[in-house]
């Protein structure tokens, strides 16, 4: 009787110990999203960035290099936008509310004494500090959802500052190519909240292609070749256009504004008034660069276009893609009008929507 006793016990024991664990596993995970749950929700503008670091270092060479890298004009606008709206924000005046932003840069060298840089160093834990203080190869790390959902903080630092100008100097278009890609996707989620699935339907069935449509965009033009999308407001018009041909040779690629004329020639001409047409800006030079889109080369492209009486214009981005299993060519744009205000933005928006265009292969 005593050691069936004694085995009761030892075994309730155990499974007391057993069901504590599970609870207490239990309460850490519904504490992490009761956590998740509270945070507030990241606000902001496309392209807002709240920047928190010492005011003696913004005005040195570490903000030097911070502006070159996220306040660079956007190319391709035909008035100077940066590329991001930077708030520069004093770390100890860093309250709730410039916490809900969309993103966040946090700046930090381990060299800085002031009460500004000590404010800003306790976002780090000890141990990072030591990380930090021990490897210089560590420079930045991201964090998301740190104070809002749908935010994303980056932590750039460095144990000197000639470290960190070292590091920012080397990665400027590292750090704009990630808060870009940061921000097309914050677009793309707003955008194809409702699609446009028979615009999408008519535009796979004439040419094989796929492009995701967002509802509000109509289809103006669709031919075995061409495809040409729509959306109106009031004080703006965005365009997609889509066009294919026979890939025969690289040399295509030796002069494609001169490709560009040709299609917008043929295809973008005013239905009244024939004589009208979307040409470019001759006189503003087209910037190229060589990308790879969804396995394919390509090459994109960013300059101005305008109607050829002079009567309007705007920006436009394009890509030029060859699909080697078909054998074909693929130009696709986006142009904008907005002549009431600013247009990167609305750039934006049209690159998201092209980065979406898939070939038939």
């Amino acid at each position: 009787m005593t050691n069936l006793y004694l085995i009761m016990t030892k075994r309730m024991q155990t499974w007391s110990f057993v069901a504590l664990v599970v609870l207490l596993i239990g309460c850490e995970g519904a504490a992490e999203k009761l956590k998740e749950e509270m945070l507030p929700t990241a606000g902001g503008e496309i392209g807002e960035m709240i920047l928190v670091i010492d005011s003696a270092q913004w005005k040195g060479a570490i903000g030097d290099e911070l502006k070159e890298a996220f306040r660079e004009p956007m190319i391709g606008l035909p008035q100077d936008e940066p590329l991001f709206s930077v708030n520069k924000v004093n770390p100890r005046k860093l309250n709730n509310l410039l916490k809900t932003a969309t993103n966040m840069v946090f700046v930090m060298t381990l060299d800085s004494k002031t009460d500004q840089s000590k404010t800003v160093r306790r976002y780090f834990t000890n141990q990072s500090l030591n990380k930090i203080q021990q490897d210089t190869s560590l420079w930045m790390t991201i964090r998301n959802d740190e104070f809002a959902k749908g935010q994303v903080a980056l932590y750039l630092f460095a144990k000197d500052e000639a470290t960190l100008v070292r590091k920012l100097d080397e990665n400027k278009g590292r750090l704009r190519a990630f808060f870009e890609s940061v921000e097309q996707k914050r677009i793309k989620k707003k955008l194809y909240a409702s699609r446009a699935t028979e615009v999408e339907k008519a535009i796979a069935e004439s040419q094989g292609v796929s492009i995701q449509v967002p509802f509000g965009w109509d289809l103006a033009k669709n031919l075995p070749n061409f495809s040409w999308i729509r959306f109106l407001e009031v004080d703006r018009e965005m365009d997609i256009f889509i066009h294919q041909q026979p890939y025969t040779s690289q040399s295509v690629f030796n002069d494609l504004p001169g490709l560009r004329d040709e299609i917008t020639g043929q295809f973008l001409r005013d239905s009244e008034k024939p004589e009208l047409y979307i040409m470019r800006q001759e006189i503003v030079p087209v910037f190229q660069e060589a990308v790879n889109f969804q396995g394919n080369y390509a090459k994109k492209a960013r300059g101005l276009w305008k109607i050829s009486d002079n009567s309007g214009g705007g920006p436009f981005i394009s890509y030029t893609i060859v699909d080697e299993a078909s054998q074909k060519l693929y130009y696709i744009e986006g142009y904008v009008y907005a002549p009431a205000g600013r247009k990167k933005n609305f750039v934006r928006e049209v690159d998201a929507i092209l980065s979406t265009f898939k070939t038939g292969n």
